[in-house]
């Protein structure tokens, strides 16, 4: 079943830091074709636009705040994807327009900030997943005792992101991030867009979900949970995983459209 879903994957924040990872990865073809669409906007300026620009999509396509996630149920085979309006649906069909040539630029330039927007979403695991609680929205937690409580969603969008670059600049943390993984790109840029999704939302069942304390499928979480340490440090090392697939994917999608 799908939810309005008020929560932004990864913030503004999450999204640049996938947006400065991409961005060395692309190929030269592919690098000069997102400079002539964006001129002197980056990859990590361009990608937050569906959250930054939300309102305005929406006049557009009143759909659109649905092409954020799937959230596919956690213990159920509902369908998800009602009308195509869902994240990887969204992805295929503005590829499609990146890559034709036809399209106007102003349309191409746009389908460009949707695509690599919605490629960081589908990452953020609470955006493939759900368990009748708004995709974490409804479940309520404390990162260490005495923290203030925050929506479960909300964590895995922004709070451990922010915990993760610690005050640093961000093309400062992405650059750490890309370097530490660089053995890894070539593996994680196999495979496409509903691997990748399968991917998140498994992530999303076992971690996400799995390893939270009092969850069982289908049952209403009403307390507030304080979370243990081992699942906050797992947390913090899923989302940076998390955030650098989701730019070596974007570099990987946008070199074979835009070669």
């Amino acid at each position: 079943m799908l939810y309005a879903n008020p929560s932004f994957a990864w913030g503004v924040l999450g999204h640049r830091i996938t947006g400065l990872i991409a961005e060395p990865l692309l190929t030269p073809a592919a690098r000069h074709e997102v400079q002539s669409l964006l001129g002197d906007e980056s990859l990590a300026d361009a990608a937050p636009y569906m959250d930054t620009h939300r309102d305005e999509l929406r006049e557009r396509w009143p759909d659109s705040a649905r092409w954020h996630y799937d959230n596919k149920e956690a213990c159920g085979a509902t369908l998800y994807c009602r009308d195509g309006a869902c994240a990887t649906q969204q992805i295929v069909r503005f590829r499609n327009v990146l890559a034709d040539r036809h399209a106007s630029q102003q349309q191409r330039a746009l389908a460009l900030r949707i695509l690599v927007h919605l490629i960081g979403d589908i990452h953020q695991p609470l955006h493939m997943v759900d368990d009748h609680d708004h995709g974490g929205n409804d479940v309520w937690v404390r990162l260490y005792p005495g923290a203030e409580k925050r929506r479960l969603h909300e964590v895995f969008d922004t709070a451990l992101v922010r915990d993760n670059v610690n005050h640093h600049r961000d093309y400062i943390y992405a650059r750490e991030l890309l370097s530490q993984s660089r053995s890894q790109i070539n593996a994680w840029q196999r495979g496409d867009v509903d691997s990748w999704a399968r991917e998140s939302y498994a992530l999303g069942v076992h971690q996400v979900y799995g390893l939270l304390p009092g969850f069982a499928c289908g049952h209403e979480i009403s307390n507030t949970i304080t979370l243990p340490a081992e699942y906050v440090r797992n947390a913090h090392e899923l989302v940076a995983i998390q955030l650098a697939k989701a730019g070596a994917r974007i570099a990987a999608v946008l070199n074979t459209t835009l070669q």
